[in-house]
């Protein structure tokens, strides 16, 4: 199994639900997802899949901090289950020049990898991101890279103007991969049928939302297959609704079953 990958699309997701383009009202929220095994090829050793995933978005006076957490067991042909947990959480700064990342993943109770640092960007300069674990670790950030959360603010307003697709140079600090090459395609607005029930707070799943397919390529491998894709509903608030993470030889689904409101900063 892509663990980075799942690591890498996992904290894009948490910065694109937490992104509103200009002029929209910011929504801070708390949201909790089922995740299931969506499909896999027979070769791939998976049967199932089941956890839930889990993040906390919130404006401050300097920008946006998400902290998300996934914990969920992978079943291979024989039965046995694999424990995965991973915990991601980003500052990104308001005006989309730095921002810090730190990612922990712990496999059947082993931590197995540790990633924290910093990045800043030189306007469409590039710029370049600093590990402090591992230590020492840098990328460079090529001209024209952007943050996530940056990112979602271009997608979601291109998405308002009616247009069909954007490409985008992002870094996450996921993984050890550097800036991925984005492609995203725009399918027309999703009319009617929110997500419901119970604990979903119906006043964030009101407004336009939109199909959106994004597929991420490693820099300068030089392949025409992506590395995973995302395909997802967005609303126009930054609230996302389900999600199918794709990654060649599987596939997880997530079904939003909680969102809640959180406190505005004040600001």
């Amino acid at each position: 199994m892509k663990l980075r990958s799942v690591i890498g699309a996992l904290g894009f997701v948490a910065a694109l639900l937490a992104s509103v383009p200009a002029g929209a009202e910011i929504v801070p929220h708390r949201a909790a997802y089922t995740l299931s095994l969506g499909s896999a090829r027979p070769n791939s050793g998976i049967t199932g899949i089941e956890g839930v995933m889990v993040f906390d978005w919130s404006a401050v006076c300097e920008g946006w901090t998400l902290n998300q957490r996934m914990t969920f067991r992978i079943y291979d042909s024989d039965g046995q289950a694999i424990e995965n947990d991973i915990s991601f959480s980003s500052f990104e700064s308001a005006d989309g020049r730095n921002y810090r990342f730190s990612v922990r993943t712990v496999v059947d109770n082993e931590v197995t990898e540790q990633l924290r640092g910093r990045a800043a960007r030189t306007g469409e300069g590039g710029g370049r991101a600093v590990f402090s674990e591992p230590d020492g670790e840098t990328v460079e950030l090529p001209p024209g890279t952007v943050f996530p959360t940056e990112h979602t603010r271009m997608l979601i307003a291109r998405a308002a103007a009616g247009d069909r697709s954007m490409a985008r140079m992002v870094f996450d600090g996921a993984t050890l991969d550097g800036a991925f090459d984005t492609n995203a395609v725009i399918a027309q607005a999703v009319a009617g049928d929110p997500p419901s029930g119970a604990n979903i707070a119906a006043s964030l799943v009101s407004g336009r939302s939109w199909r959106v397919r994004i597929a991420y390529f490693k820099t300068g491998d030089g392949s025409t297959e992506p590395d995973y894709e995302l395909s997802m509903r967005l609303f126009e608030n930054g609230v996302g609704g389900d999600f199918l993470f794709e990654y060649g030889e599987f596939s997880i689904r997530a079904r939003l079953d909680r969102l809640e409101p959180l406190p505005q900063s004040g600001c």
